[in-house]
């Protein structure tokens, strides 16, 4: 079916004049093709000017996007960067310049982030070096990072610094505990609670309590030893010094009781065997000034030329030495009565206790009898 362009009365295909208005179809048409044909160079620019600015907005708005991607991963890169996050950030860094190889600030920010992926991984081996032992080679390399990046003048190495603090705490923690074997002294163990003090690592709170608890074994190992040669007094000493790092240790405050205790005992003892040594020595003295000396032998003889002798042995029963012995004796007669009364030095000089000593006279004035010796009196110095 089509219209008739005169009337738009609906005629059957191939129709050639209008059934409604008469009119020429074929002439109509010819017209209209004319008319056409006279529009055409006029629309064909206008149709270009068209495509081509719906092409150049398609391209602009495709570009646009592009700008805006690359700004959103340039941003995402700075953020993640500042975290620490390098990897991320040179991915998205690289995605970038992909877009836009011809902006040179991406390419700057890559470099940067790229020069501290190359510093955290020098981290890293110091490190490794840390974990293997090798402790001075460590506290070498990053002495020489620290005084590296001190130098550089970048936001994005600043991230850095808590890795290198991190590292620095680990160092110092490794090397505490290697020392601890080889301390002793209560005082420089608790000098290395002061190092760990600054630390948070959950491993410084593993060496603090060995710590206190070689603290604790010094502490017994020294006091236990200076109560068993009843050194009390520092035994207490040595354990109030190590209450002063672990107050609430229950072992060391037992021992302290313990030894108290015995340090109350012993000073018992010794006020008792102090008075009873006064005593002693009390009557030592009184001994050794009264009854110094046994007569272990007395006697008097009669020689072939009709002299007689007296002669004895006195034994040494002082607790001191004792000098310059004279003994005083009595010659009796058959009555028993004395006849002659004479005093003689013992020999030797000096006697210590349970030393013997001799003397003995000769008497030529005699006459002839039975006669006995008695000794009537002794006398001696102590020394």
């Amino acid at each position: 079916m089509i219209k008739c362009p005169h009337c738009n009365h609906e005629l059957n295909d191939g129709a050639r004049f209008c059934s409604q208005c008469g009119k020429n179809l074929e002439r109509a048409s010819e017209s209209n093709n004319k008319a056409r044909r006279s529009w055409l160079p006029i629309i064909t620019p206008v149709i270009l000017l068209v495509v081509m600015g719906v092409a150049l907005y398609f391209v602009y708005d495709y570009q646009k996007d592009i700008n805006h991607e690359v700004a959103a991963m340039k941003k995402e890169a700075e953020e993640v960067a500042l975290k620490g996050e390098y990897r991320e950030a040179e991915k998205l860094l690289v995605g970038a310049i992909n877009h836009r190889p011809e902006v040179e600030a991406l390419q700057n920010e890559l470099n940067h982030v790229q020069e501290a992926l190359s510093w955290e991984n020098e981290l890293e081996a110091v490190g490794q070096l840390i974990e293997d032992g090798s402790l001075e080679e460590a506290n070498k390399e990053l002495s020489a990072i620290q005084e590296a990046l001190r130098k550089e003048n970048s936001r994005l190495l600043v991230t850095l610094v808590p890795k290198m603090n991190e590292l620095d705490s680990k160092l110092t923690l490794k090397e505490v505990n290697q020392e601890l074997s080889k301390i002793t002294d209560v005082d420089e163990l608790a000098a290395k609670l002061d190092t760990l003090s600054h630390l948070n690592l959950e491993e410084a709170s593993k060496v603090r309590e060995k710590i206190y608890e070689k603290i604790i074994n010094q502490s017994t190992k020294k006091a236990e030893a200076a109560a068993g040669e009843k050194r009390y007094t520092e035994a207490i000493a040595t354990i109030d010094q190590g209450l002063q790092y672990v107050s609430n240790d229950k072992k060391l405050i037992q021992l302290k009781e313990r030894i108290q205790q015995e340090k109350e005992a012993f000073e018992q003892a010794e006020q008792q065997r102090l008075e009873s040594a006064m005593q002693q020595a009390a009557k030592d003295e009184l001994r050794n000034e009264t009854q110094a000396l046994e007569v272990v032998d007395l006697s008097i003889t009669k020689d072939e030329f009709g002299d007689y002798k007296v002669s004895g042995e006195l034994k040494s029963v002082a607790t001191q030495i004792i000098s310059k012995v004279t003994v005083k004796y009595d010659i009796l007669n058959k009555d028993g009565k004395a006849v002659r009364s004479e005093a003689v030095k013992v020999f030797p000089n000096y006697l210590n206790p349970k030393d013997l000593g001799n003397f003995e006279k000769m008497h030529y004035e005699l006459e002839e009898g039975e006669y006995s010796v008695e000794i009537s009196e002794m006398e001696w110095l102590v020394e």
